[in-house]
């Protein structure tokens, strides 16, 4: 079960050079060279983890993208040229898992994914009890088929063609599940999924 990856950077031999390495680790990877981009996929795809240059030479910086449209149960990892004290300062109001500096080892930066989505998930599943009664939960078997495509990185596209229904439908069925079961993110679905048998 891949997990999906969005790669935030605006110089696009970086950008490849990362998803080829993750993809390489098991990670399936989407790749955003700009703001606008970004924007469109995250309200598209639920993404288990995202990786962000602070500087995308954009009116929007990376900083804002993450604060603006990112949900605050994503591990974010900020790639960053700069590690003075006032670009730490303005990234930690982004609340990232963690900064990784230009020029940086792509092993390194795989660890560091590695660790950010790990301890999302355990900081998730022991605060599970208290904001979700799982054993309340009732989700159908259509709504199980959809959750297993997306823990398989699909898209909405794919899972509607895998399916044989609509875009609109699977779109429908995400909003359901969301609702139903509390979470706010890809790396809470799948956790939950998990913990419930469900894949």
């Amino acid at each position: 079960m891949a997990c999906k990856i969005l790669i935030v950077e605006d110089e696009s031999i970086i950008a490849h050079g990362i998803k080829m390495h993750l993809d390489n680790n098991g990670y399936d990877c989407d790749i955003a060279l700009n703001p606008d981009d970004a924007i469109t996929l995250v309200h598209s795809e639920l993404y288990t983890s995202i990786i962000c240059d602070i500087n995308l030479k954009d009116k929007i910086t990376g900083i804002s993208f993450v604060r603006t449209y990112v949900d605050p149960n994503t591990p974010v990892v900020f790639l960053t040229a700069y590690n003075d004290l006032q670009t730490m300062k303005e990234a930690e109001l982004a609340s990232p898992f963690a900064y990784v500096t230009k020029p940086f080892d792509k092993d390194h930066l795989l660890i560091t994914l590695n660790l950010a989505i790990a301890n999302c998930r355990k900081k998730f599943l022991h605060e599970l009890p208290e904001e979700i009664n799982i054993e309340q939960i009732t989700i159908s078997a259509r709504e199980i088929d959809i959750i297993r495509l997306l823990a398989k990185s699909k898209t909405t596209l794919e899972i509607s063609q895998q399916l044989f229904i609509s875009p609109q439908t699977v779109a429908t069925h995400r909003k359901n599940i969301l609702r139903k079961t509390g979470v706010k993110s890809m790396i809470e679905l799948v956790s939950l999924a998990i913990e419930k048998g469900w894949i």
